[in-house]
């Protein structure tokens, strides 16, 4: 037993699961490496520490993480202390990063020079799981309905739901697909655990309708690419800015929008001046995207308690 073994452990027992420690770990580690790394401990104390699928501590993996979370749980905290600067974990989804997030990161660096920002791009269930398991401080996501009683969620934008069209794709409306019952172009659209294909597929039923993806995707970014090279209809959220030439938004009347939002947790710590300003740029770019929406909503602040 070394303390690099009890660590990767730590960010196991942490993340439920090798492949989240990996897109969680502070520094590159394969997954592999990991799986040998924690396997060599458990041959080391003779013990099994977790249930592989599903994922579940063991009572012995418990009594080792309540042992080694004190120490391996405050590093960020010494690490802050020792450097003199602070450090913000935000998670947004890929597009989020690319589209938006560029002149807020510039302003915070600006502001806090020594700042040290680890960014995270995610799918929405990865970013829900960070931000709820405290591996995230501030997160830019669509809200669930329901999340733990320790997250405070800010709703930004109402983003409707849409399907990408190639621009030469002869479809004059949603409904003429509705009408076919069981449609039959192809559906480009993230994993069913996304509430993107939640929200859609819950609606389709409630119309008696049939249209499951023919290919998934990890990404909205993703998905517009293969409808713009031409692979079939894409379902994706409406977003402020135009999109490429090449694509047409359709959309769909009747379907739930969704609601982008920000989650943090409002304990004391010592990144709370930077995460205040963190949030306050926020604001202000999606009141620049969409000023009679950002504005009122802006203010919605649900507190789960």
């Amino acid at each position: 037993m070394n303390p690099h073994q009890l660590e990767l452990f730590y960010h196991v027992a942490k993340s439920k699961g090798v492949t989240r420690a990996v897109r969680q770990m502070p520094y590159g580690i394969q997954q592999p490496s990991i799986s040998a790394q924690v396997n060599a401990l458990e041959r080391d104390l003779g013990v099994t520490l977790y249930e592989r699928r599903p994922f579940k501590l063991t009572p012995a993996g418990e009594e080792l993480f309540k042992f080694v979370e004190p120490f391996f749980g405050r590093m960020t905290e010494v690490r802050e202390k020792l450097q003199g600067a602070a450090q913000l974990r935000i998670g947004a989804s890929p597009i989020v990063f690319r589209d938006y997030m560029s002149p807020v990161i510039e302003s915070i660096r600006k502001q806090f020079p020594r700042l040290n920002m680890i960014l995270r791009a995610m799918n929405q269930p990865e970013l829900i799981a960070g931000i709820e398991q405290d591996q995230l401080d501030v997160v830019i996501s669509l809200l669930p309905d329901s999340l733990s009683p320790a997250l405070h969620c800010e709703i930004l934008l109402e983003l409707p739901l849409v399907l990408l069209a190639p621009k030469e794709k002869k479809i004059s409306s949603a409904d003429e697909l509705w009408r076919q019952g069981k449609v039959s172009e192809t559906l480009i659209a993230l994993g069913p655990t996304e509430l993107i294909c939640q929200r859609f597929q819950e609606t389709l039923a409630n119309m008696g309708v049939s249209w499951l993806p023919s290919i998934e995707m990890d990404s909205l970014e993703l998905i517009e690419n293969y409808v713009e090279a031409g692979y079939g209809l894409g379902l994706s959220v409406g977003r402020p800015e135009t999109r490429t030439t090449k694509i047409r938004v359709i959309k769909m009347a009747g379907f739930p929008s969704l609601r982008l939002g920000l989650m943090y947790r409002k304990n004391a710590n010592s990144n709370d001046d930077v995460k205040r300003a963190f949030l306050e740029e926020v604001r202000k770019q999606a009141a620049r995207l969409s000023p009679l929406n950002a504005a009122a909503d802006s203010q919605r602040v649900i507190a789960r308690r």
